[in-house]
């Protein structure tokens, strides 16, 4: 104990002289200023740091065969921002080898990093370059450029580039595909360009990103370009995906996956039907459209689909007995509502029809395939919706993207941020059942 309380009584009259010692030698250099004289000191002790290197490396050579010889070679300007009001450019010492590191360098560019990391963070969680660079002015005095803070968003790039080529796993249960638009500059115009999102749920039921890109707009062939991209990564099998309602999107899918079922988004049909109806009657009408498609439990007795019309029409009503529980059979039952909301509807809208094509509806229906207590999971891509609203908050203060890498960056260190505070660490349990 007594030695431990002489080690500290010695570090701490060693502290006494050392700013005793420095602040005689500040006040006999009165010209210069703090800044310089900082810069001198520790330009001092890199070198004294370096005769120490080589004097260890002289008696290490004497005891051994193989010599490692080296020696000083002048000096190399590195500069440094910190949290002041300046930066430091520093002469840092070096020797013919290049073995010799400074352990005082250590300590600025582990300040340099922490101002990086901050620029990045204020960049990733929705600040313009202007709103960061003036941030850093105004509570740090620090100055850095519009440039600076973009060039140092290059490194999201190259995250970018090494997941893009890095594997994925062999087998999703679900894939969920869909949009968001996002305005980006194309040559001297601006206009929103679909960025199309694709995540997967795993077997074992984390979720995680499989596919990100950028087209001028939602087509059929971008989404294949998206499966083309996916299966070229190493997956293999998929169960079901689930997209948006794009005419033979299925042809795609089935092209890339062959084995894989295909949802058509339930609430992407719906919102189509209720922007070509009467402001009086979407409400009326979107009841009628959520008892459709709402097929998510086994029915069991007497249902009456449709209320009786006002204007006294024959009241349509469908039975389902309790022994009449089997997928297909509650499939067909989904059918039968479909021609009882059209029968319903179509004096008014006589072209109502037209949103139930035969070639299609039975996509609309995929969900019913499989186990009730996933079906509302998987009838819709709503599931990305949460992660849509994080990226239109992050983007919101950014008008615009000057180029498309830059938007992709962006986005994808804003997705994988959300994947791993919310997919990867929260699996859907449910999955297990699907």
């Amino acid at each position: 104990m007594s030695s431990i309380n002489n080690n500290i009584a010695s570090v701490n009259k060693m502290e006494k002289i050392l700013h005793s010692n420095l602040m005689n030698l500040k006040n006999c250099l009165e010209p210069i200023s703090l800044d310089q004289f900082v810069i001198s000191t520790l330009e001092a002790l890199m070198i004294i740091e370096r005769e120490d290197y080589l004097a260890k490396l002289k008696e290490t050579n004497s005891h051994r065969q193989d010599k490692i010889f080296d020696k000083a070679n002048g000096h190399y300007t590195r500069s440094f921002k910190s949290l002041s009001r300046n930066s430091l450019i520093i002469n840092v010492p070096r020797t013919r080898a290049g073995n010799f590191k400074p352990f005082v360098l250590e300590f600025l560019k582990y300040n340099q990093e922490q101002i990086n990391d901050l620029v990045l963070t204020l960049y990733r969680k929705g600040l313009t370059t202007r709103d960061v660079s003036d941030i850093l002015k105004d509570f740090f005095g620090e100055e850095i450029s519009y440039s600076q803070v973009s060039n140092l968003a290059e490194r999201f790039n190259a995250l970018r580039l090494d997941w893009q080529s890095s594997p994925l796993e062999e087998y999703y249960k679900v894939i969920f595909c869909d949009c968001i638009y996002i305005t980006l500059r194309r040559g001297d115009s601006y206009s929103k360009e679909a960025v199309h999102i694709a995540y997967g749920v795993r077997n074992d039921n984390k979720r995680e990103l499989l596919s990100l890109s950028v087209n001028p707009c939602e087509s059929v062939s971008s989404w294949g370009e998206c499966f083309a991209q996916i299966k070229a990564r190493g997956v293999n099998q998929v169960d079901l995906i689930v997209a948006d309602g794009l005419k033979s999107l299925e042809n795609e899918v089935h092209k890339h996956f062959k084995v894989a079922k295909f949802q058509k988004c339930v609430v992407h049909k719906m919102r189509n039907i209720l922007n070509k109806t009467r402001p009086r009657d979407k409400k009326e009408l979107a009841d009628d459209l959520s008892k459709v498609f709402d097929n998510f439990d086994r029915y069991t007795g007497k249902e009456n689909i449709f209320a009786e019309e006002d204007n006294n029409k024959t009241n349509i009503v469908l039975e389902e007995t309790k022994t009449n529980n089997s997928k297909k059979n509650i499939k067909e039952f989904a059918f039968k509502k479909v021609e009882c909301f059209i029968h319903k509807w179509q004096d008014r809208y006589p072209n109502i029809s037209s949103f139930f094509t035969k070639d299609e509806l039975e996509y609309y229906f995929t969900y019913i395939d499989f186990n009730p207590e996933v079906r509302r999971m998987i009838y819709s891509t709503n599931s990305i919706e949460s992660l849509n609203k994080k990226i239109r908050k992050a983007t919101k203060n950014k008008q615009s993207f000057e180029k498309e890498d830059r938007l992709l960056d962006y986005i994808f260190i804003v997705i994988k941020d959300f994947e791993y505070n919310n997919w990867m660490k929260y699996p859907v349990s449910l999955y297990n059942k699907f």
